[in-house]
């Protein structure tokens, strides 16, 4: 087409072209087409976006701990559900608005909590105690920082931080308590019939009208499912030829380079007392506050002084003050530089004057040293050579899996080409429907999605590479599609006759125990409407809230009935599955009595109720902000 625009003789005509072209430009601007973004946010809240990418990664965590805790019985395709991400994705709302009111609210998590929360962590710590080398050693295997990391904690402790700081507030009071275990211990006195279901041959066979109409109306039931049969090929990183072996040369050259990762940092075992008082307070306040911190140092340094006595007595830090003030063993650059400094400048059993931090004045004890220490090759030998040859695997993997990409892409309408250049088998998976096979690949919630997707369904391409896990790569392409259609009538005619009787059953039983019902509050007898029913009136006295003696579902409804008026019962009709109902009475209620429980247990029920009413205030406090935030989700792009 150039060579033709660049003809002499066709000159009119490239003049008009290139004029028709530049129309849209003159309306839209020339950046409009290279500046054009595509949206790739799930949910935005507020100003702040959560992006695929990140809804992806947290999602597949969520995946793998239910794969954990399900074992066997774990099926990905349930997870696939929308309403299941859904609820992932209002975790991380939930998250974000709790982030966003900290920040206005001037949450800010110290060097001190960050450190404690850290070395709390099982995986980080040998024989009960935080270690630095294993500290490092798992997140250069997961290709961390530990800067990367202590930034992920300290967000996740940003969002924890109001919701504790709420529900460590909340008090329950001595009516509280007495309330609560009136309505626990309450007991009520219960009259109920049982109806029995209709007669067998209450309902009518259906006519072939009746059946012709129900099959319409829910036409949707009677469909076979749409299908696919795949081809796919696979890497599969298990089953690469690599190297069993590494030579002692290219380990050794690993340990020099990573030798910092088998080198212990000089440890110090610490403990502070801290003044508290806000960077901004008054000048005054400062130096209140300074002489404080200067006093309790000059008391423990006091021949006999007890460090950890003066600690619990006056440390205004939550976090180690029952413990003396103790913080454990400290490595320089994890706590405040000035902390840092101070701590790293003490001897053995010495205490500082007061160090001055953004939380406050600290008086600082070193009890302890522990030197540094460096891990000899030998003993790393086995660790690094596991590495190495994992990232051989990896890499040769991942230059295949580059191959295969290029191959395909060259001509996506086969697989024919990749099997020959790389020596790979075509294999076949299915049929299976959009929630998957028996098959645990045809499960994988990436494969689904790509096997229906337009590029394999409807253009008949091969798929963009997936992972499937385990080191596992494939592409697959279409071999079969079965389109979902209808079923004759006539073909399931008795199946969908039994389902239009056993709803006609449902509706009659309904409909008779509601006539029933309409009539026992209008104050008829339940001893004569049993009577007419056939069924058998029965009386329960103190049935509590776990209706031991009673149906569950009875003594359910019974406590969600209002209290008798005088003589009259409050009643229900409540239903008990399938064409099963009952009438149901309450004659009294009894409170529970308060007074009957010891001080001990009545002390730690009045802790669990502050607990239950704090978690109830952080989740209206967490309502209040969705209510004033603008929340908008994307769910086509989850």
């Amino acid at each position: 087409m150039f060579q033709f625009l660049r003809n002499e003789r066709s000159r009119w005509i490239s003049q008009l072209i290139l004029s028709l072209m530049a129309v849209p430009f003159l309306f839209v601007g020339v950046n409009s087409y290279f500046d054009a973004k595509v949206p790739t946010w799930v949910a935005k809240v507020g100003d702040v976006e959560i992006s695929q990418a990140d809804f992806r990664a947290r999602f597949e965590d969520y995946r793998q701990q239910m794969r954990r805790q399900l074992g066997e019985r774990y099926d990905g395709r349930e997870l696939e559900q929308l309403a299941v991400k859904r609820r992932v994705l209002e975790r991380m709302i939930d998250e974000e608005l709790m982030r966003q009111a900290g920040s206005r609210l001037g949450v800010v998590v110290s060097a001190q909590q960050l450190q404690k929360e850290i070395s709390s962590i099982p995986a980080f710590q040998s024989e009960g105690r935080f270690d630095p080398a294993q500290y490092r050693m798992l997140l250069s295997m997961q290709r961390m920082t530990p800067k990367s990391f202590e930034e992920q904690v300290r967000r996740d402790l940003q969002v924890r931080a109001l919701p504790l700081a709420i529900t460590d507030s909340a008090l329950a009071t001595t009516l509280d308590v007495d309330r609560y275990l009136q309505l626990r211990d309450q007991r009520r006195d219960l009259r109920f019939v049982e109806l029995p279901a209709p007669a067998a041959g209450a309902v009518e066979p259906p006519s072939d009208e009746q059946l012709k109409a129900y099959y319409e109306t829910h036409a949707d039931r009677y469909r076979t499912e749409e299908t696919v049969t795949l081809e796919y090929v696979e890497i599969d990183a298990s089953k690469l030829d690599v190297p069993a072996t590494a030579d002692e040369e290219t380990l050794r050259q690993r340990y020099e380079e990573q030798k910092n990762r088998f080198v212990s940092a000089e440890q110090r075992l610490a403990s502070h007392i801290l003044v508290k008082v806000a960077e901004d307070a008054p000048a005054d306040v400062q130096q209140q506050a300074q002489a404080k911190a200067q006093k309790l140092a000059e008391e423990a340094r006091a021949p006999g002084a007890d460090f950890a006595a003066l600690a619990r007595d006056n440390s205004e830090d939550p976090g180690s003050r029952a413990s003396g003030g103790d913080l454990g063993w400290l490595e320089a650059g994890v706590t405040d530089p000035a902390f840092d400094s101070a701590l790293f400048a003490l001897g053995a059993g010495e205490i500082s004057a007061p160090v001055k931090s953004s939380e406050g004045w600290h008086v600082i004890q070193l009890r302890e040293i522990r030197p540094g220490t460096a891990k000899p090759f030998e003993e790393v030998r086995a660790q690094l050579e596991k590495e190495y040859l994992d990232g051989e695997r990896e890499r040769v993997h991942s230059e295949l899996a580059g191959r295969l990409v290029d191959i395909v892409y060259r001509d996506p309408t086969t697989l024919n080409a990749a099997a020959q250049e790389l020596n790979l088998e075509i294999k076949r998976i299915g049929p299976f429907g959009r929630t998957g096979g028996a098959d645990p690949l045809s499960s994988h919630p990436e494969l689904l999605r790509a096997a229906f997707s337009p590029q394999v369904l409807e253009q008949g391409n091969a798929s963009d590479p997936i992972d499937v896990g385990e080191g596992r790569t494939v592409v697959i392409k279409l071999a079969e599609h079965v389109r979902p259609k209808q079923i004759p009538l006539e073909e399931i005619r008795e199946q969908v006759a039994q389902e239009w009787t056993r709803e006609q059953r449902q509706a009659l039983a309904k409909a008779q125990a509601q006539s029933l019902f309409d009539r026992l509050r209008a104050g008829e007898p339940l001893d004569q409407l049993a009577k007419e029913a056939g069924g058998e009136v029965k009386e329960e006295k103190g049935v509590g809230r776990a209706g031991m003696t009673v149906d569950p579902r009875l003594s359910e409804e019974a406590f969600a009935l209002p209290h008798p008026q005088g003589d009259k019962p409050s009643s229900a009709m409540v239903e008990l599955g399938g064409e099963r109902y009952a009438l149901l009475q309450v004659l009294a209620v009894q409170d529970g009595d308060p007074s009957g429980m010891e001080a001990e247990a009545r002390s730690a029920l009045r802790g669990q109720l502050a607990q239950v009413i704090g978690v109830a205030e952080s989740d209206a406090f967490l309502s209040a902000l969705r209510d004033s935030t603008q929340i908008a989700i994307a769910e086509e792009r989850l």
